[in-house]
């Protein structure tokens, strides 16, 4: 950690910003491949010859493949996330969405153009599996959802940019067209490779392995104000990283990826499955059949061209930077399940108005497709306002600190399989099924309500650790938490803060 950087506010917000930067690079990459597809010289380059564009299903595939990179990046944090720690994992992803998208850029084939996805599939993954752990970890309880929520903001500030820098070489035929933006995300991820170098370790991750004057530093120097070793926020979030870090050894399986799936005090397979719950649920509202399909969807349904459809498609990202705002205000304020929830139905709804005009629309009525469109705007807002920042921010949230890394790495396997399953059926469904595809989105978005309204506790306002003393508390592991805290009461006799932190975890029932 280098000695010049600012302490306290100033520091969590530095931190911030490098990991939105990194989000940032995860949005444009979102968006900035439904603009190649569409340009003259994938078009022209990709498929069988010049005259004939690559089919459907090329196209699905090549998408697609992007996701399973995601995919592996994510399977990969699970074997180096928890050893390398959460900075220089976040640079491993850094290095491989560099070369990924050189790869990309400079492909005149289609077997580089694949090896280019897959490679940076590979490093954003990695980097979407620790960017939300590390900023969880070090950022306070009370404004964490608003630091989670930035960061998402940047991430569609980087879609924002994707598609009109896709719409700016809407009228080009050259190279450059289809080169430049996909290069274009070298300058994120060199933005927080770098940071990465100067800013401080997850002072959770020190604790893990044992490093207790670090992580004492860390915190230190995260509250700022001229914070010692005895400042009482200083020891209560001290004694609370390491009661929680000692009660989540306490009756679990040693072998670390054995820990995902068992219980003892902590309920690592419950918390476990609550994180693949909302990866799954993120790419079961759908989002991705419009992210990468906005130029074919909008083709298909308001018959424009190509330029048009980089220009309208533009308005998505303006539309996902505007309703991603308001989550800084309202994940602190109402919670992050009453937004899973309120997004569902939304979301559900417009699939369902969207599915009952596809068939019934005249042939070639554009007021049809103006509405068709225009609900696919409403889905947009919603989900960047209730599912975008809260999806990313939870599985972080209600993991226990021994299994973080390996709890996301594992989740996010599912975010990126179910991404490239929604991305490799969208083109073929929307040709075969047609408008049944989007009753398919309505009920997995109507079918998620019950379950996170029944089964998924709330986090909002509590410590990372509070949530290990809360399913302590409620699943069985009591007597566990009861010797952790004695234990650190006689250790630390001015350190009252357990007794009546504990209480403030309610049932989020």
């Amino acid at each position: 950690m280098a000695s010049f950087l600012p302490t306290g506010k100033p520091l969590v917000y530095l931190i911030t910003v490098t990991c939105s930067a990194g989000f940032l690079n995860f949005g444009y990459d979102q968006g900035v491949f439904a603009g190649s597809l569409v340009s003259h010289y994938y078009l022209t380059t990709f498929g069988p010859n010049p005259e004939t564009p690559p089919d459907a299903s090329t196209q699905g595939t090549t998408s697609a493949l992007f996701d399973i990179g995601g995919a592996v990046g994510a399977l990969a944090v699970m074997f180096i996330g928890a050893i390398l720690g959460r900075r220089r994992t976040i640079q491993v992803g850094c290095v491989l969405v560099v070369v990924g998208a050189i790869l990309q850029a400079t492909s005149s084939t289609l077997g580089q153009l694949i090896a280019g996805r897959l490679v940076t599939g590979l490093g954003v993954g990695i980097q979407t599996t620790t960017v939300p752990n590390y900023l969880a970890e070090c950022t306070p309880a009370a404004s964490r959802g608003a630091h989670m929520a930035i960061e998402i903001c940047f991430c569609a500030l980087g879609l924002f940019l994707a598609q009109w820098i896709n719409y700016s070489q809407a009228d080009s035929e050259s190279h450059f067209a289809f080169s430049f933006p996909l290069a274009f995300q070298v300058v994120f991820v060199v933005f927080t490779g770098f940071f990465c170098f100067v800013l401080p370790e997850s002072p959770r991750w020190l604790v893990s392995k044992g490093r207790i004057e670090e992580a004492e530093q860390v915190v230190m120097r995260l509250l700022g104000e001229g914070a010692t070793s005895e400042t009482p926020e200083v020891r209560q979030m001290m004694t609370e990283m390491i009661e929680a870090e000692e009660l989540e050894t306490r009756g679990g399986a040693k072998n670390r990826f054995k820990q995902l799936f068992t219980s003892g005090p902590t309920q690592n397979a419950r918390r476990v499955g609550l994180a693949c719950l909302v990866a799954i649920g993120q790419q079961a509202t759908g989002v991705n059949a419009v992210t990468y399909y906005v130029p074919t969807l909008l083709q298909k349904y308001l018959k424009v061209g190509r330029h048009g459809s980089l220009l309208i498609g533009g308005f998505f990202s303006v539309v996902s930077f505007v309703f991603t705002l308001p989550t800084i205000v309202l994940i602190d304020k109402i919670g992050r399940i009453a937004l899973f929830i309120i997004g569902c139905a939304i979301q559900a709804i417009c699939w369902i108005i969207i599915a009952a005009l596809i068939p019934t629309a005249p042939e070639g009525s554009s007021v049809f497709g103006g509405v068709i469109v225009a609900f696919i705007f409403v889905f947009f807002a919603s989900y960047s306002t209730c599912w975008l920042a809260t999806s990313w921010a939870y599985g972080a949230e209600v993991l226990p600190l021994n299994i973080r890394s390996d709890g996301l790495g594992f989740a996010g396997v599912w975010v990126w399989f179910f991404n490239f399953v929604i991305v490799e059926w969208t083109p073929s469904a929307i040709e075969d099924i047609g408008y049944k595809y989007y009753i398919i989105l309505a009920v997995f978005n109507v079918a998620m309500i019950p379950i996170f309204y029944f089964f998924a506790p709330e986090t909002r306002g509590k410590t990372l650790e509070q949530m290990d003393f809360y399913f302590a508390s409620k699943y069985g592991g009591q007597a566990a938490l009861e010797a952790v805290e004695a234990e650190h009461r006689v250790q630390d006799k001015n350190g009252s803060v357990r007794t009546e932190e504990l209480e403030k975890v309610s049932d989020p029932a």
